[in-house]
């Protein structure tokens, strides 16, 4: 099976989009041409406008001047350097704009050119200056109020791009004095920059004196505080190191008082070592101390190693020796035996009063040694207090000589900074470089002919398409077949184009004339009334035509002018007018004899004859009933000619004796209201209304000319 490939141009979907596409083309194109006279009278009027404002429009000159913003002005250092390289480029174009617009610079243009007071200048505006003063100003005063009020009303400023550029241009009637005002103010602004920027220098430079003299007094303020406290406390500053002042470079913060052999911290590190080796004394007295308390006296190392004690010792050995040998030989009562125990003995209160002294030496080197412990101890305390009270002193002194270095510092850099300004005033440039200067213009740039011609036609074919859109949307005249069904509910027939006032081709209503053969259940009606709501909509002509048409198709037809107001039938027939309707109405005259041939075959007309005062009474006399049963027999239909509806009373009655009616409706004229309102009265009076048949239709297909061949 072989797949077809389906081209995406050739689908329904596309087919339908573009059939949509070239219908709404085709409905705005008809709508265009329907209302062409507003827009080419729209456009017209807009350019007529635009022509008069050129014509009475006094031409106006512009000058431009131009000049350019600096970074940093030329010669720009210190403060005024580092402030302008933060600044930020679009706040200062924009206070730039904001100088040149204020009234201040205004005014200085008005001194610089002398504009008050010389008639030079309103002439050159255009204006006329004023004669006189008002509300307590002098005339000149209101005079220079108005040059004021015209500078900054003319003046143009314009920053192209983000450029640095600043462009000043003035609009005047006179070429010199638009570059005459467009150059002053670029030299006003110059002036003005230069000027703000030497008062900046003079309020910075008053500034940093003030600044100068106060670094100044807080700077002697803290030397003689400095002064005072060192003299109070004994104590000595240390000179500051002249060379590492000049060199810029910092003092050192270390304690200012210069120390001495006999010093504070020399006598307690001496205390300290006094006292560590009075620690070890008292520690090794107690040691003894205890051992001799606790151990007994023979065995104390003290009383063994003592001279005079080992001799009493070995004294006392040898006396109880000689007591034990004797006692071999005689008795205790023996007196030798006595002697030997008094000598005995009192050798044994020696040992034990030596002994006792050793211990009491013992017990008095610990009791000094803790007391000459206790007396460093309260030597070192005391030094501790004083070194504590003089390391505050250091504190509090190196405390004021920082801050002499502090305020020494601050009060040097104002000083540099001072002089560096007051070495530069005066000769520093300003921001702001003059770039151009202003020509006289040679030709005006106001009014542009060809530019305002062009914005006129396109504003006139703007404004015309929008006139013709809200005629469009607004209206709500009848043009289709689709809004005479919605809005009144009458099926069109057809549609006939413009053709003038002159009998319209027949082989136009042929296809009416086919469709009226089946508009009823018996075909062909055998009486219709012919209508419109509103005069001039081409009812007659439209009767004339089919009438023709339905004799062309073998009908024969009678046309009967009911129309007793403005008969016109004999007219399009081209017949002479005799004996007629309101003749045989009023029985002056029988149908037969006022029946009248038309030239056409099978055609014939009943004319209206003489106008009757008033044709509604004779319309509304059983005379007409008899009228119309004594011709329906002879032809296949009657086509009567009635007056419109509105405002008359003839074609009710009319449309009550006849089987069908049919209405005229002229394209885009006849409104949905009104035409309701007489398809309503018709209706109402028994007419039955079979169609409508729509008149001077305008479009692509009937904008040719159906008599050009003769």
């Amino acid at each position: 099976m072989v797949a077809t490939r389906i081209d995406p141009v050739d689908s329904p979907e596309v087919e339908g989009i573009g059939a949509r596409l070239a219908s709404a083309a085709r409905t705005y194109w008809t709508v265009l041409r329907r209302h062409r006279v507003i827009l080419f009278v729209t456009m017209a009027l807009c350019l007529l406008a635009a022509l008069l404002y050129i014509l009475l429009s006094t031409p106006d000159y512009r000058a431009t001047a131009s000049v350019e913003v600096e970074d940093v002005p030329a010669g720009a250092a210190g403060a005024g350097a580092a402030r302008s390289m933060t600044d930020d480029t679009e706040t200062v174009m924009q206070t730039e704009l904001e100088v040149l617009r204020s009234r201040a610079l205004a005014e200085e243009v008005v001194r610089d050119l002398a504009l008050v007071g010389t008639p030079t200048f309103f002439e050159g505006m255009g204006v006329s200056p004023p004669k006189e003063g008002s509300a307590g100003l002098s005339q000149r005063q209101v005079e220079q109020e108005r040059v004021v009020a015209l500078l900054r009303r003319n003046l143009e400023v314009e920053l192209p791009g983000k450029s640095r550029i600043i462009r000043i241009s003035f609009v005047s009637a006179d070429p010199v004095l638009s570059a005459r005002v467009a150059n002053s103010y670029a030299d006003s602004l110059i002036r003005s920059d230069l000027k703000r920027g030497f008062e900046s220098g003079v309020q910075a430079r008053r500034f940093l004196l003030g600044e100068l003299d106060g670094a100044r007094r807080d700077l002697s303020r803290a030397e003689r505080e400095l002064a005072i406290y060192a003299a109070r406390t004994g104590g000595a500053p240390v000179e500051p190191d002249k060379g590492a002042q000049e060199a810029g470079k910092p003092r050192s913060p270390e304690p200012k008082f210069a120390p001495s052999e006999g010093s504070i911290e020399t006598r307690l590190a001496q205390l300290n070592g006094y006292r560590a080796q009075a620690v070890s004394e008292r520690i090794a007295a107690q040691k003894r101390w205890e051992s001799a308390r606790r151990a007994s006296v023979e065995t104390l190392p003290e009383v063994l190693n003592n001279g005079a004690m080992q001799q009493l010792m070995a004294e006392r050995a040898q006396a109880r020796a000689a007591l034990v040998e004797e006692r071999q030989f005689r008795k205790d009562a023996h007196p030798e035996m006595r002697e030997a125990r008094a000598r005995l003995a009192a050798l044994d209160d020696q040992a034990t009063e030596m002994a006792n002294r050793i211990r009491a030496s013992l017990k008095e080197q610990y009791d000094v040694a803790v007391h000459g412990e206790k007396q460093i101890a309260t030597e070192i305390a005391g030094l501790e207090r004083d070194a504590q009270a003089a390391r505050g002193r250091d504190v509090q002194l190196s405390i004021y000589e920082r801050s002499v270095d502090t305020y020494r510092m601050l009060h040097d850099s104002l000083l540099q900074r001072y002089r560096d300004m007051a070495s530069q005033a005066g000769f520093q440039a300003g921001r702001i470089q003059p770039l151009d200067r202003a020509a006289v213009p040679a030709h005006p740039f106001s009014p542009k002919i060809g530019e305002t011609l062009l914005l006129a036609a396109l504003g006139g074919l703007a404004l015309g398409l929008l006139l013709v859109a809200a005629r469009h949307i607004f209206d709500d005249a009848v043009t289709s077949a689709d809004t005479l069904a919605e809005r009144v509910g009458l099926p069109l027939l057809g549609a006939v184009p413009v053709t003038g006032d002159n009998p319209q081709p027949p082989e136009i209503f042929t296809p009416i004339a086919r469709s009226l053969l089946l508009a009823s259940a018996g075909g062909l009606p055998r009486s219709i009334l012919v209508t419109s709501a509103q005069e001039g909509e081409g009812k007659s002509l439209t009767l004339n035509a089919l009438a023709r048409a339905l004799a062309g198709l073998g009908k024969t037809v009678l046309v009967i002018d009911g129309d007793m107001r403005r008969p016109v039938q004999h007219a399009l027939f081209r017949v002479a007018p005799g004996k007629g309707i309101s003749e045989v109405l009023t029985g002056q005259a029988r149908a037969a004899d006022a029946i009248i041939p038309t030239g056409v075959e099978r055609l014939a007309l009943l004319p209206c004859g003489a106008v009757p005062p008033n044709p509604a009474e004779l319309l509304a006399t059983p005379a007409l009933d008899d009228l119309l049963a004594a011709v329906r027999d002879d032809y296949d239909t009657i086509l009567i000619d009635a007056p419109p509806i509105l405002g008359l009373g003839d074609t009710p009655l009319l449309g009550a004796r006849v089987q069908a009616s049919l209405m005229v409706v002229e394209w885009g004229r006849n409104h949905h209201g009104g035409l309701r309102v007489s398809v309503d009265r018709l209706r109402r009076a028994g007419g039955v209304i079979i169609g409508a048949i729509l008149t001077k239709q305008q479009g692509r297909a009937f904008e040719y000319d159906y008599h050009r061949g003769g």
